[in-house]
């Protein structure tokens, strides 16, 4: 597991050797030197160095303190190579009061310092690509050989300095597929009910991208182990419990698991998969011939799929994104004409559809299916067909106006126009060939 200082682009490079040259020792550290290990590409680059920030900032005139309690100082690069350094002087931290933050940080006089205060054994190594020295006193290159997501020091410590950490690592087990060690995982599970004191955005932003890694259902059955999940979106709770017999996904959690996982790497669309039947919890019922219903499910849990989107502090349009999605996963039966499906473009745009479709999709496979339902296809390959012929009309589109029915009926203002328009819409959405002036005229006299 060698790393290619080709790897590292010539500005990151260039910064290096500034300090260097000017007597400051400087190393990549964190994610950057993690990804690179892994023989990943970074897709960005920090720096770790014993000079202050007055320091950097004069070494390179094109720089600004984005960090100044921390020491961070961005230096920009030319605007050709697309790439910026954060660079930050060497610090430890005081003691963590709030379970977010620290109560003070402290510039430190070593790498190692510096390196003790980070949260896992594989963000804590230092690579000096000059010299193609790696500070590991951690052994977090061990770690990542071994697929192992392992706490700095105390465990117990490193969780409580800073709650996110809980979640952070489910994280990076969603996105490597690693495992988390032992006595780190009895720290997090000790500490999950802690997730409350975080801001909704943080919280929401670990969740986005877990479930956008390519393991996330290993991970949210992890989150669910570990007490996690449940403190994240107590709407869950029972879930476990409510059987569903459906094939390979026994209770209500598997299906929802299953199904966000089986949709594509979409955090929001995953979010909604991860949702889409929650409504049941609060739905089931026994009708008279002992069978079990859920009748009103999907408006249910349309609007739970608001409060979690409100609580997560979602734009409100990502939240309206969700809650449609669940409240209409059901919608795309067989009997679906080619005309609803024009309404619904028109409506809500082809992205939303396709969607949706991915979401019926996946809640086909999570529910037993080896195959999509085959009427899904046609319903995909009827929307491209629509798009494609730009077939998508609204009632602005229409070729004629309010205007032009007053003139042709020889009736004033009022809500017969509207009337009229609303049947020339329906009629266009029919025949989408025939939104012509001429056309619409002549329907319009027959009517």
């Amino acid at each position: 597991m060698n790393v290619n200082p080709e790897s590292v682009p010539r500005f990151v490079l260039d910064v290096l050797e500034k300090l260097q040259s000017a007597g400051h020792e400087g190393y990549l550290v964190g994610g950057c030197v993690r990804d690179l290990v892994m023989g990943k590409k970074p897709s960005d680059f920090d720096v770790a160095t014993r000079a202050t920030p007055a320091e950097v900032e004069r070494l390179f005139e094109r720089s600004v303190p984005v960090g100044e309690r921390f020491g961070t100082v961005l230096v920009l690069g030319p605007p050709e190579s697309g790439t910026d350094v954060h660079v930050t002087t060497y610090r430890s931290e005081g003691a963590y009061k709030d379970g977010r933050r620290p109560s003070e940080v402290r510039f430190a006089r070593s790498i190692h310092e510096d390196l003790s205060r980070r949260d896992f054994t594989m963000n804590a190594m230092a690579w000096n690509p000059l010299s193609g020295e790696l500070v590991d006193p951690f052994e977090g290159r061990a770690d990542i050989e071994n697929r192992l997501i392992r706490a700095v020091g105390d465990p117990e410590e490193r969780m409580r300095e800073d709650l996110l950490r809980t979640l952070r690592a489910v994280r990076f087990s969603a996105q490597f597929g690693f495992d988390i060690e032992e006595e780190t995982w009895r720290a997090i599970e000790r500490n999950a009910a802690g997730v409350r004191r975080l801001s909704a955005e943080r919280v929401r932003d670990e969740l986005l991208k877990l479930l956008e890694a390519p393991h996330c259902e290993r991970a949210l059955w992890t989150m669910a182990e570990l007490g996690l999940l449940q403190e994240i979106l107590p709407e869950l709770k029972g879930a476990a419990r409510l059987a569903q017999h459906k094939r390979g996904a026994p209770t209500l959690l598997d299906h929802l698991i299953q199904t966000a996982a089986a949709c594509p790497a979409d955090g929001e669309l995953r979010l909604a998969g991860l949702v889409h039947d929650i409504g049941k919890l609060a739905t089931r019922a026994i009708d008279p011939s002992g069978r079990v219903t859920f009748h009103g499910h999907t408006a249910s849990g349309a609007e739970t799929a608001r409060a979690i989107a409100r609580r997560l502090k979602l734009p409100k349009a990502s939240a309206e994104r969700i809650a449609s999605l669940v409240e209409m996963h059901m919608s795309l039966g067989p009997e679906l004409t080619k005309k609803g499906l024009r309404r619904w473009v028109a409506r809500r745009g082809a992205p939303w559809v396709r969607d949706l479709i991915s979401l019926a999709r996946a809640d086909a496979l999570a529910s037993g299916w080896e195959e999509p339902p085959p009427h899904l296809g046609e319903i995909e390959r009827s929307l491209e067909e629509i798009v494609r012929a730009k077939e998508a009309f609204t009632k602005q589109d229409l070729a004629v106006s309010g205007r032009d029915v007053m003139e042709v009926l020889g009736i004033g203002p009022g809500p017969k126009v509207g009337e009229v328009l609303d049947l020339l819409y329906e009629h266009v959405l029919e025949h989408p060939e025939q939104n012509t002036k001429d056309a619409l005229i002549a329907k319009m006299k027959s009517l």
